[in-house]
């Protein structure tokens, strides 16, 4: 019979639905919505809810954060597109005798140099931009199952001159049963924003985002089964005119749109994926995200946009994660990781 703190995870992801409305406002710096481990970047962002999570999990969901990342030190590295890369550092500590534990680091995404001109085409000078962030928060079990965690993310964007900060607030409830191998983890963003130092930027508050994410195991295989619905704040994420019908400009006849606009919409919220433990420590993921390859494959040419791959391994004291996520045909993202225990708490 489930354990009652156990129901609270459905009530709380219903009040937390309730509570989001969509709204305009400021687009999210890139350091905030760019996968934040080469694990989740690995399985296509599937993996939201690890049976067994690593240190770097917790930049994506805080309440993935438990005794055994106690003393780790975490290093994550991301080689983006056309220059661009991302470097973050996390840390995590329990104090003595306390059940609950927090994490600090920082997190930086570079987007290389630029060559600025002014309104007659003459150049003025490079420039860089980048984003910068600062991130810190705890996880608290509520019981043997339930754990509660929260992120506050402070940082800055810079694009030559022009400065705005921005903060954000991650709030995520985790259900953990190993005895079934099952997970069910929901992350809430209820709070964020962005105010211009110098500029013309955009400010204002960030929309609300949702997301859910479950993981299952299974005795007698040894794969695990990931996915992850996001974005559940709105329902229909397809571009304006996806499923409309449309005129063959010789003919002027309708050529009906076959989309199954239901289904459409609704894989476009979903990421899933599997992962293979292959032993002594070495573990494999897949993932596929269906919206990124809707939106970003050629149609002459889609290739492997949306799917992405991951490995684990370990080398003596330090565990390594590697990932390879498509987002168009022009390229990929290239994820390396590594962590290692610092002190015993």
């Amino acid at each position: 019979m489930m354990r009652c703190p156990a129901c609270l995870l459905p009530i709380l992801l219903g009040l937390f639905s309730a509570g989001m409305q969509a709204q305009d406002g400021p687009l999210r710096p890139g350091l905030l919505d760019l996968p934040l481990s080469a694990r989740l970047a690995g399985s296509a962002e599937s993996m939201g809810a690890p049976l067994t999570s690593a240190l770097g999990d917790v930049l994506g969901q805080p309440a993935l954060l438990d005794s055994t990342h106690a003393g780790q030190l975490h290093l994550g590295y991301m080689d983006f597109f056309a220059g661009a890369g991302q470097a973050a550092v996390l840390y995590a500590r329990q104090p003595e005798q306390r059940k609950w534990i927090w994490h600090t680091g920082f997190r930086n995404l570079g987007f290389g140099s630029f060559t600025g001109r002014n309104s007659t085409g003459v150049e003025t000078g490079s420039f860089t931009a980048s984003d910068i962030a600062w991130v810190s928060g705890g996880a608290l079990p509520l019981d043997t199952n339930l754990t509660l965690g929260a992120s506050l993310w402070l940082g800055q964007s810079v694009l030559a001159d022009r400065r705005s900060n921005f903060a954000q607030v991650d709030v995520g409830l985790t259900y953990l049963r190993r005895d079934r191998q099952l997970r069910l983890a929901a992350l809430w963003r209820p709070w964020g924003g962005m105010t211009n130092v110098g500029g013309s930027g955009s400010a204002g508050r960030f929309e609300g985002e949702m997301s859910v994410s479950l993981a299952k195991g299974f005795d007698n295989a040894p794969f695990t089964l990931l996915a992850t619905y996001d974005e559940m704040q709105t329902w229909d994420l397809a571009p304006e005119g996806r499923y409309d019908d449309t005129i063959d400009p010789l003919t002027g006849d309708t050529l009906t749109n076959g989309t199954w606009a239901f289904g459409d919409r609704l894989m476009r919220h979903l990421a899933i994926g599997t992962e293979l433990d292959l032993g002594s420590g070495l573990r494999f993921r897949f993932g596929y995200h269906h919206r990124r390859r809707q939106e970003l494959r050629l149609s002459a040419a889609p290739g492997t946009a949306g799917f992405a791959w991951g490995l684990d391994f370990t080398v003596r004291r330090f565990q390594l994660a590697v990932a390879r996520n498509t987002y168009h045909t022009a390229g990929a993202s290239t994820h390396l990781a590594i962590r290692t225990r610092l002190t015993d708490r």
